[in-house]
C-alpha cells in the first residue's frame, strides 16, 4: 500500500484496483509506462506478460472510447523491467473529471512503481521540427482549464502544495535523449502544452501557445504527471511528434503516423528502461 503521508483526492479506488490486480499477479512493477495514441502495438510483441486486466474489470475504471487506444493494463516484463503498462488512457475531453486519468499513475505507485513513463502523440508547434521526431519533455505548460491536484488532500487534511518545478525528472530526461540520440532517433527537448481538446486548436490558438514558448500540443499527459509527481514518482514525457506545424490535422492521420513512429519510440524504450 501507498505511503501514508502521500496525498490523494479522498476515494479508495487505487487500493481496491490494486487488490484486483493482487488476485491474480504478485509481480511488483519498477515502471509504470503509459502507450499513448498507436504506441500500444510497438512494444506488444516484446512485452512479457504475466497478468492482463481490461480498464472495466479495474474500479473507477471507464473503457477507453478514442481509437488507437486498447483500454487495459498488462502486468509483465519489458527488457527484463517489471512493468505495469497502461495500453491507451483515459483523457480529460471524454467527459471524465481529472481525478480518472490521475487513477493511472496512482494505481502504478499502489502496486509498487516508483516511476511514470508517459508517451503521447503530439501536434509541432516548431517550424521546420518534422513528423518523426520523438520529444523528450522537460516542461509543460496546463491549459486545460482546470488543475489536476484539485480536491486532493494530504491525510492531515492540508491540500496538496507541490512544488512543480521539475515534474520532468532530469536525469531521466537527459538519459533518455542521450540514447535517442546514439539509436539514432530524430529528437528533441520540448514544452509540452496540454489543451483540454477534443477540437484541435485554431490558428491564433497556436500562436499563443508559440507566445508561451510550448514547442508541441497535446491532450494528455499533464493529468497523469502531476499526480506522479505528487505520489513522489519520477516522471519522463516521451512524445511522438506526428504530426508538424503548418500541417493539417484529423485524428486517423494522427493514429496512422502514430503507429508508423511507434517503432522509434518502442526501439527507445527498450534501450532505456534497463538503464533507469
Amino acid at each position: 500500500m501507498n505511503d501514508p503521508g502521500l496525498p490523494g483526492p479522498g476515494d479508495d479506488l487505487a487500493v481496491r484496483a490494486a487488490s484486483a490486480v493482487r488476485a491474480e499477479t504478485d509481480l511488483v512493477p519498477r515502471v509504470g509506462v503509459v502507450l499513448g495514441s498507436g504506441l500500444g502495438p510497438a512494444l506488444g510483441e516484446a512485452l512479457e506478460e504475466t497478468a492482463a486486466y481490461p480498464f472495466t474489470n479495474l474500479p473507477g475504471f471507464p473503457p477507453s472510447g478514442v481509437p488507437g487506444h486498447a483500454g487495459k493494463l498488462v502486468l509483465g516484463h519489458l527488457a527484463g523491467v517489471p512493468v505495469a503498462a497502461f495500453f491507451g488512457r483515459v483523457h480529460f475531453y471524454e467527459g471524465h473529471g481529472m481525478d480518472v486519468p490521475a487513477l493511472l499513475p496512482r494505481l502504478a505507485k499502489e502496486l509498487g512503481a516508483d516511476t511514470m513513463v508517459l508517451t503521447a502523440a503530439v501536434g509541432g508547434l516548431l517550424p521546420g521540427e518534422p513528423a518523426g521526431t520523438v520529444v523528450i519533455l522537460r516542461d509543460h505548460i496546463n491549459m486545460m482549464g482546470t488543475a489536476p491536484l484539485r480536491g486532493w488532500r494530504y491525510p492531515d487534511g492540508m491540500p496538496t502544495f507541490i512544488s512543480a518545478a521539475e515534474v520532468y525528472d532530469e536525469a531521466l530526461r537527459e538519459l533518455a535523449f542521450e540514447r535517442a540520440q546514439s539509436l539514432g532517433i530524430p529528437s528533441s527537448i520540448g514544452v509540452y502544452a496540454a489543451m483540454s481538446g477534443p477540437a484541435y486548436e485554431t490558428p491564433t490558438e497556436v500562436r499563443v501557445l508559440q507566445a508561451t514558448g510550448a514547442t508541441v500540443v497535446g491532450m494528455s499527459m499533464v493529468p497523469e504527471a502531476l499526480p506522479a509527481t505528487a505520489l513522489q514518482m519520477r516522471v519522463l514525457g516521451i512524445c511522438s511528434l506526428t504530426n508538424a506545424f503548418g500541417e493539417h490535422v484529423e485524428h486517423e492521420e494522427v493514429v496512422r503516423v502514430s503507429n508508423e513512429t511507434a517503432v522509434a519510440v518502442g526501439r527507445l524504450l527498450l534501450d532505456l528502461l534497463p538503464r533507469m
